[in-house]
C-alpha cells in the first residue's frame, strides 16, 4: 500500500534508522501512516480476515464527505487494500469476509463453566489453592529438617499442628501486633491465638519449617531449591483454573531486605516493596494469578518446567519470559496478552501472532519497535505540539503509535486499534482547569485490562502475613499464604457474583479461613501440644529462678503439679523468717509450691494478680483479729 504523505513533515523524517538494536520490520510499501492533531481522522479500521489492520482511503481523495458506511468499522469496500502476513497487498472482496457461525457460538456457550449450585465455604476455596497433600509434604520435610539439625531432638509436628500454625499466621495478618511476643503477653494477649498454640511451639515451628530436603540441594542448579516444591505445587493448582481471555504479565516483588539470599534479592524503584525477590506472573483481569516464574539469573529458564524451542530461545530475555508464561494458557489463540515496556518488542508481537495466533497489546520502548516512521520524542515533547497529538503506522496487522499525554507514550498492538476515538480529562496548568484531549481505543483497552497483577499485589498487601526470619525463604512462604488467600477470594467472588449474592470482604474471608485452620479436627486446646519437659533438680546451694508473669499466667499451657523426691523451698509463701518446703513443683513454671491440707500455694501462685489480691483481702477480712479498746474512766463532776 502506498504510504500516505504528510505535508507537515519532510519526507526525510520517515526514513528508517538502522542503528537501533532491533531490526526494522516495517516495509515502507505496506505502511499506513497518519498524524492526528484533533478529533477527526482520515482513516479507520476495517474488519477483515486475519488481524485487524488500519486501512487508509486512497491518497489524494477528499475525505471530508465520508458517509456513515465509510466510518463503520465493520464495512469493507473492494478498493481497500490490506497487507497480508507474507508482505504483499491483497484485495479483500465482500464475499471473502468471515461469516459468523452460529454453531461456533453454541460450542463456546457449551464450553462455558457451569454455574455453581451453591456458594461454598471460604476454606473450600483456600484448600483448592493450598491442597492437603502439599501441607502433608511440608510436615514431612519439617520433621526431617529438625532431625537433620539435631538427631536427638524430640520435636515433631503433624498436619494438625501445621494447620493451627497456618490459621494463626492468617489471623496475625489481620490483627497486626508490634511483635510476636505481644500476642502471648499478659496485657496484650489474644485468646484467638493463645488458646490454640503456645508461644514456644509457635516459635519452634517457625524456626524449623522446611519445604525440601537439604541433602539433595547440591545436585540441583535451582537457586530456589528450598521452596521449589511449594511454588510448583501451588502453580499446578492455579493452572487448573480457567484463564480469562485477557491476561496481563508483570513483575511482582516479595519484600525482603536481608542479606542471606545473596543476589536473589533484587531492587525495583517503583514498587511498594523495593527490595526483595522478583517474580514474573501472569494474571487475569480480576487479579487471579495463574502462573509464576521465579527470577534467579542465568538459571531462570533452565529451572522452569516449560521448555522453549530454538526459535523462542533466540528471543530477548524479556520476550522469553512472556513466552514461558503464555505457553501455559489453555486457549492461547483466543487470548490477548497485555504487558508493559519491559517485555514489549516488535519481534515478540509478530512471533506471538504468527506462531500462536495470539494477540498482544503493550507499551514499548522506542528502541524496541523496529524504528517505524513516527514523530521523534524531541518533536513530540515540544510545547508547540498540543496534548493529545497522535502519530501511528500500521503494517501486517501490527499497530505502532505514539501519543502525547504528560509525556510521549509508545504502544505496539496486534489487537486494539486507534478508533473509536474518545476523550480523556487532563489538568491544564495555563487555564487551571481540566480539559478534554483525544484518547485512543488502544489506550483505553490497555489502561482497563493491564491491572491484573497490580490488583493481586494490592490484595496480598492488605493483610500481609508476618513471617520475619533469618532464613531467607521463609518470606516466600508468607507470600504464598497471602497469594493463596487472595486467589481463593477471587474465585469466591466469581461464584458469589454468578449466584447474585453479595461477596464478603477479604478481611472476613481471611478470618473464616483462620478459624477453620485453628479448629482443625476440633481437638481440645490442652491436647494440642506437649508442654511437659523433664525437670532438672537444682544442685545444693543453687536457687531456682522465679518464672516471668507471661509464663506464670499463661493459661494456654497445662499447669500441672508434679511430685519430686527432693524437698525445695516454696516460691509463694516462704519468707526469710518462715520457710516452707514442698515436694510438688509446677511442670510448666518449674518452681516448688506447697500443696497440702493447710496450704494450696499451687492455686494461689497461678491466680491472676487481681484474683490473688481479692482472695488475700477476703481471707484477712474473715480471719479473727484481736481489737483492744482503751477504757477511759468516767470523769466525775
Amino acid at each position: 500500500m502506498e504510504k500516505v504523505s504528510n505535508p507537515e513533515r519532510p519526507q526525510d523524517r520517515v526514513a528508517l534508522n538502522h542503528s537501533s538494536p532491533i531490526v526494522a520490520t516495517w516495509p515502507m510499501a505496506l505502511i499506513t501512516k497518519h498524524i492526528l492533531h484533533g478529533f477527526t481522522t482520515t482513516g479507520c479500521y476495517r474488519k477483515a480476515a486475519g488481524p485487524r489492520t488500519f486501512v487508509a482511503p486512497p491518497v489524494g481523495e477528499d475525505n471530508s464527505d465520508l458517509d456513515d458506511s465509510d466510518r463503520d468499522p465493520d464495512y469493507v469496500v473492494e478498493e481497500d487494500l490490506i497487507p497480508t502476513a507474507s508482505g504483499s497487498a491483497t484485495r479483500i472482496q465482500p464475499e471473502e469476509m468471515p461469516e459468523e457461525d452460529e454453531d461456533e457460538d453454541d460450542e463456546e456457550e457449551d464450553k462455558a463453566p457451569p454455574l455453581p449450585e451453591f456458594l461454598q465455604q471460604p476454606h473450600k476455596f483456600f484448600m483448592r489453592m493450598l491442597p492437603i497433600e502439599l501441607l502433608e509434604d511440608m510436615v514431612y520435610q519439617t520433621n526431617l529438617y529438625a532431625h537433620q539439625k539435631d538427631v536427638s531432638t524430640t520435636f515433631s509436628i503433624d498436619i494438625h499442628d501445621l494447620m493451627v500454625f497456618t490459621g494463626i499466621v492468617l489471623y496475625m495478618g489481620v490483627m497486626r501486633g508490634p511483635s510476636i511476643d505481644d500476642y502471648w503477653a499478659l496485657d496484650t494477649r489474644m485468646p484467638q491465638i493463645t488458646e490454640y498454640m503456645s508461644s514456644k511451639q509457635f516459635r519452634q515451628i517457625r524456626a524449623l519449617l522446611h519445604f525440601n530436603n537439604n541433602e539433595n540441594a547440591k545436585s540441583s542448579t535451582d537457586r530456589f531449591y528450598k521452596v521449589w516444591p511449594l511454588f510448583s505445587g501451588i502453580t499446578k493448582q492455579f493452572l487448573q483454573v480457567k484463564a480469562t481471555p485477557t491476561q496481563s504479565i508483570d513483575e511482582v516483588m516479595v519484600g525482603y531486605k536481608g542479606t542471606m539470599a545473596g543476589n536473589l534479592r533484587q531492587y525495583i524503584a517503583n514498587k511498594p516493596d523495593k527490595f526483595g525477590y522478583k517474580l514474573f506472573c501472569r494474571a487475569s483481569i480480576d487479579g487471579f494469578i495463574h502462573d509464576i516464574v521465579m527470577y534467579q539469573g542465568a538459571t531462570t529458564f533452565s529451572s522452569h518446567p516449560v521448555d522453549l524451542c530454538e526459535d523462542e530461545d533466540q528471543q530477548l530475555i524479556s520476550s522469553k519470559l512472556v513466552l514461558v508464561l503464555a505457553k501455559t494458557i489453555q486457549d492461547l489463540k483466543n487470548s490477548t496478552i497485555y504487558a508493559d515496556n519491559y517485555f514489549t518488542s516488535i519481534q515478540l508481537v509478530e512471533f506471538l501472532r504468527d506462531k500462536y495466533q495470539c494477540r498482544y497489546v503493550g507499551t514499548a520502548r522506542p528502541n524496541r519497535i523496529g524504528n517505524p516512521p513516527l514523530m521523534s520524542k524531541k518533536e513530540m515533547e515540544k510545547k508547540s505540539t498540543p496534548r493529545g497529538t497522535l502519530d501511528y503506522v500500521s503494517c501486517n496487522g501490527v499497530l505502532a503509535m505514539c501519543w502525547k499525554d504528560n509525556k510521549q507514550v509508545t504502544i505496539l498492538s496486534s489487537d486494539a486499534g486507534v478508533e473509536p476515538l474518545s476523550t480523556a480529562k487532563r489538568w491544564n496548568k495555563d487555564t487551571r482547569k481540566k480539559v478534554e484531549i483525544q484518547c485512543l481505543a488502544v489506550i483505553k483497552e490497555y489502561n482497563g485490562k493491564m491491572g491484573g497483577i497490580d490488583k493481586s499485589d494490592m490484595l496480598t498487601h492488605l493483610y500481609k502475613t508476618p513471617m520475619k526470619s533469618r532464613r531467607w525463604y521463609i518470606r516466600l512462604y508468607g507470600y504464598i499464604i497471602d497469594l493463596c488467600t487472595s486467589n481463593a477470594w477471587v474465585l469466591y467472588k466469581r461464584d458469589a457474583i454468578a449466584l447474585l449474592e453479595k461477596p464478603m470482604p477479604l478481611k472476613d474471608f481471611r478470618l473464616k479461613i483462620s478459624t477453620f485452620a485453628r479448629t482443625y479436627k476440633n481437638r481440645p486446646a490442652r491436647m494440642l501440644r506437649n508442654t511437659h519437659e523433664p525437670f532438672v533438680l537444682p544442685r545444693k546451694g543453687q536457687r531456682t529462678s522465679r518464672p516471668s508473669d507471661n509464663l506464670r499466667y499463661d493459661y494456654s499451657k497445662f499447669h500441672c503439679p508434679e511430685f519430686v523426691n527432693q524437698r525445695m523451698t516454696c516460691k509463694f509463701c516462704s519468707t526469710k523468717d518462715d520457710i516452707h518446703r514442698s515436694r510438688w513443683i509446677c511442670n510448666v513454671c518449674k518452681v516448688a509450691l506447697c500443696l497440702n491440707n493447710d496450704r494450696n500455694c499451687f492455686q494461689d501462685f497461678h491466680a491472676g494478680p487481681s484474683s490473688s489480691s481479692a482472695s488475700t483481702s477476703a481471707s484477712h477480712a474473715a480471719s479473727p483479729t484481736s481489737v483492744t479498746f482503751s477504757e477511759t474512766p468516767a470523769s466525775t463532776p
